[in-house]
């Protein structure tokens, strides 16, 4: 088991037309969970975009799923950089 945990670089949610963003990604988190949470965000992130694409009412459905994508993403590129920094750095 690891004992790498997220380091809270990643940021997600952008505010306006600048880069500027709302959210953060925790540090501290245990990369396993955060994995487990990433599949979870992913895996719903999946089901609204395929109820977006079947629905004649999709519409409503795509903001959450761009959300939820974000949030994923998020997780994953702070995971990466948890695993992965410290290697380029040695």
């Amino acid at each position: 088991m690891s004992t790498s945990t997220t380091l809270g670089h990643a940021t997600f949610s952008r505010v306006n037309a600048t880069d500027l963003k709302l959210f953060r990604v925790n540090a501290g988190v245990p990369v396993e969970d955060a994995l487990d949470m990433v599949s979870q965000l992913q895996h719903h992130a999946n089901q609204l975009t395929l109820a977006t694409a079947m629905s004649d009412h999709g519409e409503r459905f795509s903001w959450p799923a761009l959300y939820l994508g974000e949030m994923a993403k998020a997780l994953i590129d702070d995971i990466n950089d948890a695993l992965f920094l410290p290697r380029a750095d040695a």
